[in-house]
């Protein structure tokens, strides 16, 4: 059976479909109690803006999709919210060494704050997976950028018999190829992680009771402050890289 959804937002007087059916920036919404999840009164609601989406993602594909073992190898590419989210969760879950790979050198210097042990752009990743491993390969891989290139990257620095997980949400036209032998060989664990394999319910406020114990640093992910009006100037910081996250001050 299919379930006609009529926009309720409108520009100019036409509809415009909000994302997930809810919108975006929006002061206040009605929605489905099911879709609600009650925080303690005292958490600020920018602490909690950010765990609505990219920190439950990042910290939960460490945590609930890698399973992320204390005194394992952990390589992350992206750094960006997600991806310095991931990198806390393997932290969180105590990952001896935490490799950040990114193309913006800024990036990698805030990695290092959220919990990466070693840094690099792509071009020196089989240096430090060489020195980090031995040259065998990381135990986890998560990819959180969702393009093709990176994908196929996170695979082949998995170690033999480790794991890799996508995390970054790719193009449905796009495709990654692998061949049929490296898939039995190399005896792998590959899995996608939508949402961070969360149950929102109970991980949600666990993450909030992480950063109430000083193990989540959610504070130090807020990049700036901004007013609605200066929305498409987050965008493009956010395209170029300069933020983690932008929060918008309705106050």
């Amino acid at each position: 059976m299919e379930i006609a959804i009529s926009p309720h937002f409108k520009i100019d007087g036409n509809p415009v479909g909000g994302f997930t059916g809810l919108g975006t920036f929006a002061e206040e919404l009605i929605i489905s109690e099911d879709c609600l999840i009650k925080v303690d009164d005292d958490v600020p609601l920018d602490v909690v803006s950010l765990v609505g989406c990219g920190v439950t993602t990042g910290v939960g594909a460490a945590i609930n999709t890698a399973q992320v073992t204390p005194g394992s190898s952990v390589v992350v590419f992206g750094c960006g919210g997600v991806g310095i989210s991931a990198i806390q969760g393997a932290r969180i879950a105590g990952a001896a060494e935490i490799l950040a790979v990114d193309m913006v050198e800024s990036k990698l210097e805030q990695a290092k704050h959220f919990g990466a042990t070693h840094v690099c752009t792509p071009d020196s990743l089989e240096q430090l997976k060489t020195e980090i491993t031995a040259g065998e390969g990381f135990d986890y891989a998560l990819e959180c950028i969702g393009n093709p290139t990176t994908i196929r990257a996170t695979f082949d620095a998995a170690r033999r018999g480790g794991t890799a997980v996508v995390v970054g949400v790719g193009r449905l036209e796009q495709q990654v190829t692998f061949n049929a032998f490296e898939l039995f060989y190399t005896d792998k664990n590959m899995r996608g992680s939508m949402y961070g394999s969360a149950n929102v319910r109970t991980f949600m406020p666990k993450l909030l009771r992480l950063w109430k114990a000083g193990k989540l640093d959610l504070e130090s992910m807020i990049s700036q402050r901004i007013q609605l009006e200066e929305i498409n100037e987050a965008f493009d910081a956010m395209q170029e890289g300069k933020v983690i996250r932008s929060v918008i001050d309705f106050a």
